[in-house]
């Protein structure tokens, strides 16, 4: 029989060993006549025991989750693709979100699950969209929208994120420049309360440019828009801004 000394040792061992409590440790020695071997083999049979069952119990929840986010999907999923929601299913999803197409909220939406088309979702980026959200059905979508999504949506990065991405999602496919009707809506959309020229900007572009809006005018007047202190008076033409923003500069000094 161990002294008790001995046992103090072989229950400071096992804990350091297992990470089990004095407790336990001694309960389990105890029970192996304090083979300290013994009880070490018991031990790590048991953890493995435990692990096994929670990575089984961790993968009927994923399935449940995933398959959750399937029948989401589903709701929405056009019948002739069933790999893709088109306008009528995303017209539903804005119903069930109570928002509007003409929203920021879409806008925020859109990224998030993916959307490369306006009003279209594919069934892998819906998905993923979902699974980095955390969310398996309509409300949590919502209520992840309406926290989540907009407070990202007003960090800097986030904000520059979402002007980048409506770019993108508001081209005519196949066209690599944005109508200057779907660049007004958006910016309209995105710099209401950011830029206070922005109504100057939109009447010079209609009255003089009347054309299309290239992806290097729509980065490069955000950095122009988001100048502190911005004094068309004290303007710099010979920076590096496009040859539209020269313009409207002079526009607005006359």
């Amino acid at each position: 029989m161990a002294s008790r000394q001995q046992q103090m040792e072989k229950v400071k061992q096992l804990m350091d060993f297992t990470g089990l409590s004095e407790k336990d440790s001694s309960r389990v020695l105890k029970a192996y006549n304090w083979d300290i071997s013994m009880a070490l083999n018991h031990v790590y049979d048991q953890q493995a025991i435990n692990y096994q069952q929670q990575q089984q119990q961790s993968f009927k929840l994923t399935k449940a989750y995933t398959q959750n986010i399937k029948n989401l999907f589903d709701t929405y999923k056009d019948n002739q693709k069933p790999d893709l929601i088109t306008v009528d299913g995303t017209m539903q999803l804005c119903q069930d979100l109570d928002i509007e197409p003409t929203q920021l909220e879409f806008l925020l939406i859109s990224h998030q699950l993916g959307s490369e088309r306006m009003g279209e979702f594919t069934r892998d980026a819906f998905t993923k969209g979902c699974v980095q959200l955390q969310v398996d059905t309509i409300d949590k979508l919502k209520q992840a929208l309406n926290t989540t999504l907009k407070q990202q949506f007003q960090t800097d990065e986030g904000f520059r994120k979402i002007y980048s991405y409506a770019f993108l999602l508001g081209r005519q496919t196949g066209q690599k420049s944005l109508s200057l009707e779907a660049a007004t809506e958006l910016w309209r959309l995105l710099l209401t309360d950011r830029f206070n020229l922005l109504e100057q900007w939109i009447k010079f572009l209609e009255e003089k440019h009347g054309k299309a809006i290239s992806r290097d005018t729509w980065n490069l007047f955000l950095d122009f828009a988001s100048q502190k202190d911005l004094d068309m008076q004290t303007y710099d033409s010979e920076g590096a801004w496009p040859i539209l923003i020269d313009e409207f500069v002079e526009y607005m000094q006359h």
